[in-house]
């Protein structure tokens, strides 16, 4: 029977203090309650001790505002998007843009071009004022293309909602906002997670059928005439995008 009582009850690692600390020092430096990914390997010599490494840390911004998104608000005509796999929390209902990414025709080895289509049309954006929702394949922010697309930060900066959705021949592992995770949590910017294999859909029919305003080789932009109704329950991390 695998069980970790050596490591948790007698104290062979003193995980629990490093965790307590690491989250203590984390949360104090960010300003925010943090998730830690972390790897302990022990020592193969059977002797206490071993070498902890901390992977990955993440800001848990948790607005006031109380946003209650229940099971049934994810399904509905006027759903554009759903996901319970998001990050932030608050309601939104003044994006009247969106920016996304085309399926048909969609070429992971063009991630280069796409991100900067994607610069081009956040320029405009940013320098209309207006904010958006974007919609990705893949990780946004990787460093290797054929998982995502390439960005920094200056050039989707306009974003205010970002939904990263993988693909069939396209199954990676989604961001979830990690790779700006500092600009997402300061800038309280939404995050959706949706996998295509979710039970959740992106409406691409009704996206389709919206007005286009600039459009390139693997980039639309559309602008609604009404604005579009974000929901994101952080405290159960469910969010919604509804359409008028």
């Amino acid at each position: 029977m695998l069980t970790f009582a050596p490591i948790l009850d007698l104290g062979e690692i003193p995980l629990n203090d490093i965790i307590r600390y690491l989250l203590k020092l984390c949360e104090e430096t960010m300003g925010h309650q943090v998730e830690m990914e972390f790897a302990i390997t022990l020592n193969a010599d059977g002797e206490p001790g071993g070498h902890f490494g901390l992977l990955q840390v993440r800001p848990m911004f948790v607005s006031r505002a109380i946003v209650k998104v229940d099971q049934e608000d994810l399904d509905g005509p006027q759903v554009l998007l759903a996901s319970e796999d998001v990050l932030g929390n608050g309601a939104m209902n003044n994006i009247s843009n969106v920016v996304y990414l085309k399926r048909a025709g969609f070429d992971e080895k063009e991630s280069h071009l796409i991100a900067s289509e994607l610069e081009v049309i956040n320029h405009s954006l940013v320098a209309e004022g207006a904010q958006y929702l974007l919609i990705v394949f893949g990780r946004l922010g990787t460093t290797d293309p054929p998982f995502g697309i390439p960005v920094n930060w200056w050039q989707i900066s306009g974003a205010k909602v970002i939904v990263e959705a993988s693909l069939p021949e396209m199954n990676v592992e989604l961001s979830q906002g990690s790779h700006f995770f500092h600009n997402v949590i300061s800038s309280q910017v939404g995050y959706f997670s949706l996998k295509h294999f979710s039970k959740h859909k992106i409406d691409w029919e009704w996206m389709n059928q919206q007005p286009t305003k600039k459009e390139s080789p693997f980039v639309r932009h559309v602008k609604l005439t009404s604005p579009l109704q974000v929901k994101i329950d952080g405290a159960h991390g469910r969010g919604v995008i509804c359409h008028g």
